[in-house]
């Protein structure tokens, strides 16, 4: 296991309504097609790459997904507004945080902070205010450590 680069942050975009597991699980097929699964696979390999190599770049693509996060978008409004910021405003990938509702927004560096802020509540107009958590990401997994973005 490598250690995410230092200087990468993660702000999760917490919405105003819960959604229950269950209600998430509801939405999903019963199968996947065979293309929408090697996508997955490759998306997950290209993450691990990314994170092993501090690529940045590859962040968008890396977290781009096909099984759950399409059939998701309804009940989990706040993606499809958030997933065109990851390559602008300091924003490197976006992905639902597990079943959703919430929205993992990976972040270049602590500097791009208040940029990618500024973006995901722009982007977010017409929705109730989201809590937005900053995290660093260390080897063990991520903490609340920066915490609330004005």
């Amino acid at each position: 296991m490598w250690p995410p680069p230092e200087a990468w942050r993660a702000i999760v975009v917490l919405p105003a309504e819960p959604l229950a597991t269950s209600r998430a699980r509801a939405v999903l097929p019963e199968s996947y097609s065979r293309e929408d699964a090697v996508a997955n696979i490759q998306s997950a390999a290209l993450l691990g790459l990314a994170f092993a190599q501090g690529r940045g770049d590859l962040l968008r693509v890396a977290m781009a997904d096909r099984i759950h996060q399409p059939y998701r978008a309804e009940i989990c409004p706040l993606l499809p507004r958030l997933l065109p910021l990851g390559g602008s405003n300091g924003v490197l990938g976006v992905a639902l945080s597990g079943a959703g509702p919430a929205v993992l927004v990976i972040v270049e560096s602590e500097s791009n902070l208040n940029a990618a802020s500024r973006a995901i509540r722009a982007a977010l107009n017409g929705f109730a205010q989201p809590n937005l958590l900053t995290c660093r990401l260390p080897a063990q997994g991520a903490t609340k450590e920066l915490g609330a973005v004005a």
